[in-house]
């Protein structure tokens, strides 16, 4: 009993991770924000690498509360799919009705249309860039997953090694088209890797975690503010991953009490649909908020009205479309245990 209460204590849900993939979403939109009236090489990679390294980490723990790669599989599709489905549609639907659209206008034809939906393409929407390397990451961390449980995580060292060293090589980087960059690839890697050492990194860290804490947030929020090369992405991933591992793992935290308040537990919930759908709310606050000679006012302004306007979007795609689709796959899962056990 001890034993099984301390693996079910192990691999319980962790709320700080998500409400830290909020602020993470959250923050895209000041970047992109900053993008749209600067000529900036301050891109919003940063809160991406972030995602890949929760990604790996919690894709990890997924697999390690059940390694059946099929279910995972199809939890990943219900998970991922149906809500950028549905961002797809209604980007189309806007083009259609009303010639809006993100960017340099793209090809709304059926096909393509249907490559982005099914994140193969992704530039009808192009945040949704990572989550086309998301998808192509998937054998990735399942075959880490795989190589951690039964070698251990100094088992993956040489593949972040040699992931990091392709980062270098710009058609590598660049190999899937589009905006999507390979060069994070590594990052969720160093997540699965942490599902596996990351308590023991925390112990050795013992009680000087709120300065390593602080070291680590200091060394993300200035690398997110470089040109992204290969060694700022792996800072990024690194501290990111220090971060990751002190929250999951870290004995409870004054610094880190701020991700239960409710507001920013509530983006953690909608983060998914949020970093969907913000280059539409932007858009229309980047044309509301433009003040000639006033650049600033203008990004802190289409900041505020940005999130404002994403906010309600991103709460109706998680309420009707994330959470039915995610019932939807565990009702499958548990459909299929009941004929398995009547069998």
């Amino acid at each position: 009993m001890e034993i099984r209460t301390t693996v079910v204590q192990k691999l319980e849900f962790l709320p700080k991770l998500e409400s830290l993939r909020g602020l993470a979403a959250v923050s895209v939109v000041g970047y992109h924000a900053f993008g749209q009236f600067t000529d900036t090489y301050v891109t919003g990679m940063a809160p991406v690498v972030l995602f890949f390294v929760l990604s790996g980490f919690v894709l990890a723990r997924s697999l390690d509360r059940n390694d059946n790669i099929v279910a995972f599989l199809r939890h990943r599709l219900f998970r991922l799919f149906p809500a950028a489905i549905a961002t797809v549609l209604l980007l189309t639907v806007l083009h259609e009705g009303f010639g809006f659209h993100l960017g340099f206008e793209p090809d709304f034809s059926p096909l393509n249309v249907a490559l982005n939906a099914l994140m193969i393409k992704h530039d009808i929407n192009g945040p949704m860039w990572s989550m086309t390397v998301e998808c192509f990451a998937t054998p990735v961390i399942i075959l880490s997953f795989l190589a951690g449980r039964q070698f251990g995580p100094r088992s993956l060292i040489p593949l972040i090694v040699i992931l990091f060293g392709l980062s270098f090589v710009g058609p590598y980087a660049h190999l899937l088209g589009g905006y999507a960059n390979l060069a994070p690839l590594h990052a969720f890697v160093l997540g699965v890797a942490l599902h596996f050492s990351g308590r023991g990194l925390v112990e050795a860290i013992g009680r000087r975690q709120i300065m390593v804490a602080a070291v680590a947030c200091a060394v993300f929020l200035y690398c997110g503010l470089q040109k992204q090369t290969a060694p700022i992405i792996l800072l990024e991933a690194c501290s990111s991953g220090l971060l990751v591992a002190l929250i999951a793992f870290g004995a409870p935290q004054r610094g880190f009490r701020f991700l239960d308040q409710p507001v920013i537990s509530f983006y953690g919930r909608i983060s998914y649909s949020f970093y969907l759908l913000h280059m539409i709310g932007l858009s229309i606050a980047v044309r509301i908020c433009t003040i000639d000679g006033w650049p600033m006012l203008s990004i802190m302004l289409s900041i505020v009205l940005g999130v404002l306007l994403t906010t309600p979007m991103a709460w109706m795609s998680w309420r009707f479309i994330e959470r039915p689709f995610i019932a939807m796959g565990k009702k499958w899962r548990d459909r299929r245990r009941e004929v398995l056990t009547t069998t």
